[in-house]
């Protein structure tokens, strides 16, 4: 007579080892279609706070027009700068990095950034579009930001 074989705890390790390469080695969803806005660092220079931008454009098309209204608050809450940036063109499916002067003064005073409108967004065959709405906004710094 023959052993009795026990096969099955072989069979569920080697069943979960490949369930696990295939989620693991899969495709991967592709990024979130739209845009988004990450403030990913400042500095302070001889000419005050820059910022340095990174802008991913989603949308699956170029953006010939692209302008910011930001509102720049203090420690206290209170509003000490108010900037108008045009930032376009954003190509299509790609980020786009910017260096921008927030301020002339340190970095220190300024406590958090508002993104108050997009008074320009136009996509290049010459739509208008709904920027805000979608943007996604972040900030890897310790100047608040958001929208």
């Amino acid at each position: 007579m023959r052993p009795a074989i026990r096969s099955a705890p072989l069979f569920t390790a080697l069943f979960a080892a490949l369930l696990t390469a295939f989620v693991c080695l899969g495709p991967r969803p592709s990024a979130a279609a739209g845009l988004s806005l990450e403030l990913k660092k400042t500095e302070d220079s001889p000419r005050g706070c820059l910022a340095t931008l990174l802008i991913s454009n989603g949308l699956g098309q170029t953006l010939d027009r692209f302008r910011l209204d930001l509102v720049l608050f203090d420690g206290k809450d209170a509003v000490m700068d108010r900037l108008l940036i045009d930032l376009a063109p954003l190509p299509s499916n790609r980020g786009t990095i910017v260096n921008i002067p927030l301020h002339s003064g340190a970095c220190a005073k300024i406590s958090r950034i508002q993104l108050y409108k997009i008074p320009a967004c136009r996509a290049q065959d010459g739509g208008p579009y709904d920027c805000l709405t979608g943007l996604a906004v972040s900030t890897n710094t310790a100047i608040g930001f958001g929208k």
